[in-house]
């Protein structure tokens, strides 16, 4: 019988986070026995091996037994996998430490060519992810020929929402026409910083575009195919 001390919530967060899973429902009878696990999973993985997935990841969080009959998964539409290709993706996020400095390099990714962004700063854990979300905005511009346009405003890593911790980023950005404040989110998962550099792309993706080159593109790299990063890895998230 599963310890009654792990609730539905704790269970589908678990599950949310296994390869290719993009929602997860657990219905639970009075006694708190799992009666339903309803998945939804990518249009590229196989439903057979999600649902192996789950027994798996049940018996090794929780010490649930679970029969894979009330495993049911459906899969999204082959339309929701279509990225556009000009848009960012998400590839790394590297830091160095130079004396009681931190350097913080964020690699993006675009139509198989790699773009860099540096920040630096103090070396506290606390200024480590306002620099990653720095190093996000120089990697943006460098994609897009652009100089000093967004300005890091503020960063946070403590905020839940239902229960769930979220990365948000407050972001300026500066046109001829003035300034707008912009904001973005992503659900911090098992890194924090890559949330703040997804919530960061979040905040720019839809005004980005609309600005005026500077300069010329700055890419480190090219890479022979786009990367296979996960659609949540695209700037273009709603």
């Amino acid at each position: 019988m599963p310890d009654r001390r792990h609730s539905a919530t704790q269970i589908e967060g678990v599950l949310r986070e296994l390869r290719g899973v993009c929602g997860a429902r657990v219905v639970a009878d009075e006694n708190g026995l799992i009666q339903e696990i309803h998945l939804l999973v990518e249009a590229d993985r196989n439903p057979k091996q999600a649902v192996r997935d789950v027994e798996s990841a049940l018996l090794a969080h929780f010490g649930i037994h679970i029969d894979h009959r009330k495993v049911s998964v459906a899969q999204k539409g082959s339309a929701s996998r279509l990225i556009d290709p000009n848009r960012l993706r998400w590839l790394d996020v590297q830091i160095t430490h130079e004396g009681t400095r931190a350097v913080v390099a964020v690699l993006l990714e675009r139509n198989g060519t790699v773009y860099r962004g540096v920040a630096s700063g103090v070396r506290a854990s606390t200024q480590i992810p306002r620099l990653a979300a720095a190093a996000t905005l120089r990697a943006v511009e460098a994609a897009h020929g652009l100089c000093e346009r967004f300005g890091l405003e503020d960063v946070s890593t403590t905020a839940t929402v239902g229960g769930y911790p979220v990365a948000i980023v407050l972001v300026s950005a500066v046109r001829d026409q003035g300034e707008d404040l912009l904001v973005g989110s992503a659900l911090i998962r098992h890194d924090p910083l890559r949330a703040v550099g997804l919530a960061t792309l979040d905040a720019v993706n839809r005004r980005v575009s609309a600005f005026p080159a500077d300069a010329e593109t700055t890419a480190v790299a090219h890479i022979s195919e786009p990367t296979a990063a996960s659609a949540e890895n695209d700037l273009g998230r709603a």
